[in-house]
């Protein structure tokens, strides 16, 4: 009697990726959300050719974050909350630095213990300058005084955030930059 051949399966799974993958979960979150959104226009930066758009939305969880760009270059880049929302230097500088509501020691990503409030992570961008991120993010809300980003910038950047590295992950130049703008019939900061 032959002993029985064990059968080994492959997963072609990816677990090196940097950053939040577009999930199912905070999509469906963001896309059920009901409350007022706050939104932004990204503008390119820094000699870019990027566009894009990015809604901020109360969910169960924290704040949901959808965004689209058109137009980047492929591959990963820093995606994040900025202090200020002034996209007026053409290398967006006049953004500052990351959104730090709870004045965190160090720069993370989005699902890590010590993180600045406005670190979110990478956005990968495809082939045809297409990418697509929805995250949710525990400690924002879209126009609280404590934590809210309405007045604020978001900034895209030329490389991958590699969520540790203080003060921005490595992640290079601004690329894109857009000013968080309050939903209709609500107060700015």
């Amino acid at each position: 009697m032959r002993s029985p051949i064990p059968i080994l399966l492959a997963c072609a799974c990816s677990t090196t990726q940097s950053g939040p993958r577009t999930t199912n979960a905070a999509a469906a979150a963001v896309a059920a959300a009901t409350g007022p959104a706050a939104t932004a226009q990204i503008e390119p930066r820094s000699g870019s050719t990027l566009t894009g758009t990015a809604r901020f939305v109360e969910v169960s969880d924290g704040l949901g974050i959808h965004v689209e760009l058109k137009g980047a270059p492929p591959g990963p880049h820093g995606i994040h909350v900025h202090e200020k929302g002034d996209c007026s230097d053409p290398g967006a500088a006049s953004a500052g630095g990351h959104y730090n509501p709870t004045t965190a020691a160090h720069h993370g990503g989005p699902a890590t213990a010590v993180r600045h409030g406005g670190d979110l992570g990478n956005i990968e961008v495809d082939q045809n300058g297409n990418g697509v991120l929805d995250v949710v993010v525990p400690d924002l809300s879209v126009a609280s005084v404590q934590n809210g980003v309405v007045g604020r910038a978001i900034v895209v950047h030329a490389g991958a955030d590699d969520l540790h590295s203080d003060p921005a992950g490595n992640s290079g130049a601004r690329i894109g930059c857009g000013t968080i703008l309050a939903p209709p019939n609500q107060p700015s900061l």
